[in-house]
């Protein structure tokens, strides 16, 4: 008797539910797949063909055909031997229950054994909300990324060590499913702010860049700091949500790759990249599109080293990402999306030698040197960043200077800005034109400070919003309903070193 085996593929980024069906009929012995599949699924023959034998079941000499379909979507992977072999044995009447309700994923090896398969999660994303499943059995290895996309469904994971095993439950012989005590580890970062001494200004910015999301480049000479800092963003990150886990695990796991050797990830990813990054590797691309650094920092930090030194391509191929907060990418007329909501943190040198405006060495770089280096920010770039900060030489009697924020202190007042921000609906930096309108009330002097501003500096609409949104962020540092002066004259004073923004 036929029956449809039910298991799970991936279109691009989404997952798909795929049915297998199995038929078994007399003639020379021959084992075909059709359906669209490539060369990893159609060698599920020699796998699927050892282990029934080898888990001592009877295996059929005739003719063998299974279907995987729907047949227009392109079928890769291992993952669809478990329910190959299940389908033939039902063919077989070896399985008479029904199998409709369930999920088989796994790859079968000789002997039988169950083994953990990649891309697990954005494939399981095509059936969370689907009532019709009711059990998914796989591999015990693949059980604890899995549960993170079930664990708020009754949807039952059945870990199976080997084809014997998944017979056996589905023949009645239950096996209890996965349970566990969900914790993912959180690695809190050891790294902390307060041992850095004489920064205040530009812990500040970055405290205020954290709370509002708010991307943020750092300038300063060789030495001073620029990316101990950053390294220390990490320790200051709020908490993820049980969805920015799911989003970001599961382009992790699209990738298949870990985050730190984890497939859950509790704390927000932090990316360091360096001014060699190709443009593949940052935005993402290849022949079969993979997601990028961009998309790796998704719900995290895009921290980017030397970032005027970035190719001039590279740089521009950023506007996207950050202005979209997501990347496509077009092969064969197909578009896979990849989602890049991060938070932009850039250091870079103020000219080529480094050392322009610094009180220990003399900076050896010409005017129209200084001019083209500081070019390769180009106005649309700089307009997607919303607040620079200088991090200069500091003195002795500062190093010494003990105290300060320290990363408790700054991660506390992020957590209370943030809880001010999810009450308003929506965080500052990611707000649209009507709710900037809504949630960014002037008063009386700042409104005319912002009028003579917009006429006096010449700042462009949309770094007049950015401006808007970093004094909203300001705001509610001080739980402030109304924006006050001071808040916007902080917020011009953070864009003085951006095209587009106040000049000193």
């Amino acid at each position: 008797m036929l029956r449809k085996i039910r298991s799970l593929a991936l279109k691009n980024t989404r997952g798909v539910v795929v049915d297998i069906e199995a038929d078994v009929s007399p003639g020379l012995p021959y084992f075909n797949i059709v359906g669209l599949a490539d060369i990893s699924v159609k060698e599920a023959s020699e796998r699927v063909r050892r282990a029934i034998r080898n888990s001592g079941f009877e295996y059929p000499k005739g003719r063998i055909t299974v279907n995987l379909s729907p047949a227009y979507i392109h079928k890769r992977g291992s993952h669809f031997d478990l329910g190959i072999a299940l389908g033939i044995l039902s063919a077989l009447q070896i399985i008479t229950e029904d199998m409709e309700s369930r999920i088989l994923v796994g790859e079968l090896s000789f002997d039988g054994s169950i083994l953990p398969v990649t891309r697990l999660m954005p494939m399981l994303a095509a059936i969370v909300d689907d009532p019709s499943v009711e059990e998914i059995l796989l591999a015990e290895e693949n059980c604890r990324e899995a549960f993170l996309m079930t664990r708020q469904t009754e949807k039952k994971l059945i870990p199976v060590k080997n084809l014997r095993e998944a017979v056996s439950h589905i023949s009645g012989e239950k096996k209890k499913p996965y349970e566990t005590l969900f914790t993912a580890d959180e690695q809190i970062c050891r790294e902390d702010f307060e041992d850095v001494r004489g920064h205040e200004e530009a812990k500040e910015a970055i405290m205020t860049a954290v709370a509002g999301k708010h991307n943020i480049l750092m300038i300063g000479p060789p030495g001073t700091g620029k990316t101990m800092m950053a390294r220390r963003i990490a320790g200051i990150l709020p908490p993820m949500s049980l969805c920015e886990q799911i989003e970001t695990a599961g382009i992790y796991s699209y990738a298949q790759m870990t985050v730190r050797e984890d497939p859950v990830p509790a704390r927000r990813p932090f990316r360091h990249v360096c001014s060699g990054v190709t443009r593949a590797s940052l935005i993402g691309g290849g022949s079969i599109p993979l997601p990028g650094e961009v998309s790796f920092a998704h719900n995290g930090v895009l921290f980017i080293d030397e970032f005027l030194e970035l190719g001039p391509g590279i740089l521009e191929a950023l506007r996207g990402p950050i202005e979209d907060r997501e990347v496509r990418i077009s092969r064969k007329g197909d578009t896979s999306v990849f989602p890049a909501d991060f938070l932009l943190v850039g250091a870079a040198n103020p000219c080529r030698c480094g050392y322009l405006g610094d009180d220990l060495h003399q900076c050896t770089c010409t005017q129209t040197e200084i001019d083209k280096y500081r070019n390769r920010l180009s106005g649309p770039l700089a307009d997607r960043i919303d607040m620079c900060v200088e991090v200069n030489r500091i003195s002795h009697e500062n190093l010494k200077r003990k105290g300060g924020l320290s990363s408790d202190m700054m991660r506390e007042n992020i957590l209370r800005v943030r809880k001010i921000q999810s009450e308003r609906g929506c965080i500052s930096a990611a707000m649209t034109d009507k709710q900037i309108e809504k949630f960014c009330p002037v008063d009386a002097a700042g409104a005319e400070f912002m009028e003579r501003a917009y006429d006096s500096f010449g700042i462009s609409a949309r770094r007049y919003s950015k401006i808007l949104k970093v004094a909203r962020t300001l705001a509610d540092f001080e739980e402030r309903q109304v924006i006050k002066t001071c808040d916007l004259a902080a917020a011009f004073h953070f864009t003085r070193l951006l095209k587009g923004g106040a000049k000193e």
